[in-house]
């Protein structure tokens, strides 16, 4: 018995030392929160890029003189890089915050976690905002090319405005957790 984890987990009074997935497969929860962890922050950098990747196209598409194909190209870039990498980035913090939230509920008891999940809730809407306002750019643009001018540099207004809102958000966001756990 002493050699086998599974047993001395059963033994164990702490229930939540080993997962058990099938009769011979286990994962320990130690194991699984570093694993959830890095899930975790792989998606924060990547939502992080992301997000600052499409907010730079999107502000290089906006000076006069520039090329059309360069621009359109920048547009078509922020949309695919919020579509394609910032939201399955978030989607994938949101996955490992509920997880982590499963393993560990008491965490529900803190104060700062209730203003990150806000600050996610915002995020989330923000991301999505962008998203939408990103494709509507490239939309316009494809359908009616330089008639869709003011329309094209209000939306940029617009998004940069959300990309400023975001970036203040993210800055709570890593307070919260920086001083909140610690």
């Amino acid at each position: 018995m002493n050699g086998d984890p599974v047993a001395r987990a059963r033994q164990s009074p702490l229930k939540t030392e080993v997962l058990e997935l099938g009769s011979a497969n286990w994962v320990s929860v130690p194991m699984l929160h570093k694993l959830l962890i890095l899930v975790h922050l792989v998606g924060f950098a990547a939502y992080i890029g992301a997000g600052f990747a499409q907010q730079q196209f999107m502000s290089r598409s906006r000076p006069a003189g520039l090329a059309p194909s360069v621009r359109d190209e920048y547009e078509r870039l922020a949309a695919a890089i919020v579509t394609k990498i910032e939201l399955p980035a978030l989607f994938a913090q949101v996955a490992t915050g509920i997880a982590f939230i499963a393993l560990t509920p008491s965490w529900l008891t803190q104060g700062w976690l209730h203003g990150k999940l806000t600050c996610v809730v915002v995020l989330l809407g923000l991301s999505h905002a962008e998203m939408f306002n990103a494709r509507k750019i490239v939309k316009a643009r494809a359908g009616r090319g330089d008639a869709a001018a003011d329309e094209i540099a209000a939306r940029k207004a617009r998004h940069a405005t959300l990309g400023l809102v975001g970036t203040l958000a993210v800055v709570v966001l890593v307070v919260l957790v920086a001083y909140g756990t610690g």
